[in-house]
């Protein structure tokens, strides 16, 4: 399953890892952030800003949910 949220800065996607499909990994555009044991791990760093991706880390003022029940999946 892929979880996307779409941000002012940018559409984050939390989506399995090609070479280890027990991982899932980080995407802002086409550069991927970080690898995960699980999807609320990814999306747990994005609500606390601290994903590497600094336009995102730094704002403050923006805030996405921790729970994926509120991200779009396909």
């Amino acid at each position: 399953m892929t979880y996307s949220y779409k941000t002012p800065v940018g559409t984050f996607v939390i989506r399995p890892q090609r070479t280890d499909s027990r991982r899932v990994e980080l995407w802002i555009g086409s550069e991927c952030y970080c690898s995960y044991a699980s999807p609320s791990m990814a999306a747990s760093d994005v609500h606390a800003h601290a994903t590497g991706f600094s336009d995102w880390d730094l704002a403050t003022n923006l805030d996405v949910p921790e729970d994926l029940g509120q991200w779009h999946t396909t």
